[in-house]
């Protein structure tokens, strides 16, 4: 019976210890996993593509040499032929163009591929004007137009600070014309002289009725020119010697702008322009050019 009693303690001791083992057994880990298979994916940066840079615009003016093929127009401009795209829309102006109109144009310039020097040409904007920009196209001093009136005259300019002889084109306007300088193009339609090369250099003109108030024209004067700064009106010795026929010189300065106010009059009739001068490099040759123009304005008979 003792036997007995000892092995059954004998083996309730080794059922102990082998179910401890088995509790204190832990599993394994795999070690074997790919390294950073767990770990979070860095994200490479994308590349923000660079901004596409808008082609700059130009300007010209020159003589509509007809169209090529549907999509390309000919402009003779300072003498040479060239040949310009149609941009978007202006198939229609275009179709209202003759061969040898004189127009002023809006263009664009991008590079040819594999060629470096040939570019491609294509026109943003096109439109007839008055007078012909193209010295070619002045013709002789003596010819007149409509009976009265030469086709070209030549005047005498102070250009910076020398005085040179220049040839203008008779130009006509809504009820009257005047000589327009090769720089510059007359548009009828705006009844607006604008320098070529940049449009915001402009002179606005319009014909006054024969019975016109020259203090009411003042007060309208002061008021237009009072968004730009000080209204001064220049005494007649301060008004530019090329305009002799002025009654009426009022002037506002800005920061970036100058604008004048004139009322000019001579024997065939009376006329308001309003003068926009932006401070920059064209202005002292634009201005010679414009007022020795509207000197010579004349009101149609």
């Amino acid at each position: 019976m003792k036997k007995h009693n000892t092995f059954s303690i004998i083996l309730l001791t080794v059922v102990a210890v082998l179910a401890l083992s088995a509790c204190g057994t832990k599993p394994q880990t795999n070690n074997n996993a790919p390294q950073g298979a767990d770990q979070p994916q860095t994200q490479q940066p994308q590349a923000t593509p660079e901004p596409v840079a808008e082609p700059q615009v130009k300007k010209g003016t020159g003589v509509y040499n007809g169209a090529a093929d549907p999509h390309t127009v000919e402009i003779e401009t300072n003498g040479e032929a060239q040949s310009f795209q149609l941009g978007e829309g202006l198939d229609t102006v275009i179709a209202g163009l003759k061969e040898g109109d004189p127009v002023a144009f809006e263009y664009t310039e991008k590079a040819v591929e594999d060629d470096a020097t040939a570019k491609q040409l294509t026109l943003t904007k096109i439109q007839k004007t008055e007078a012909s920009t193209d010295s070619s196209q002045n013709g002789s001093s003596g010819q007149q137009v409509g009976g009265n009136r030469a086709k070209t005259q030549t005047f005498e300019l102070n250009l910076e600070g020398k005085k040179e002889k220049q040839t203008a084109t008779l130009a006509k306007g809504e009820g009257y014309s005047l000589y327009v300088f090769d720089p510059m193009s007359l548009f009828p339609d705006q009844n607006r002289v604008a320098l070529a090369v940049d449009d915001n250099y402009y002179a606005e003109i319009t014909k006054l009725p024969s019975n016109f108030n020259l203090d009411e024209l003042q007060k309208d004067g002061e008021k237009d020119l009072a968004s730009i700064g000080k209204v001064q009106k220049l005494d007649k010795a301060a008004v530019p010697q090329a305009l002799t026929s002025s009654r009426l010189f009022l002037q506002a300065n800005g920061s970036k702008i100058t604008q004048q106010y004139i009322v000019v009059e001579n024997t065939t009739g009376a006329f308001s322009v309003k003068v926009n001068i932006p401070h920059g490099e064209p202005a002292e040759g634009f201005e010679s050019f414009i007022y020795t123009s509207l000197e010579s304005l004349q009101a149609n008979k």
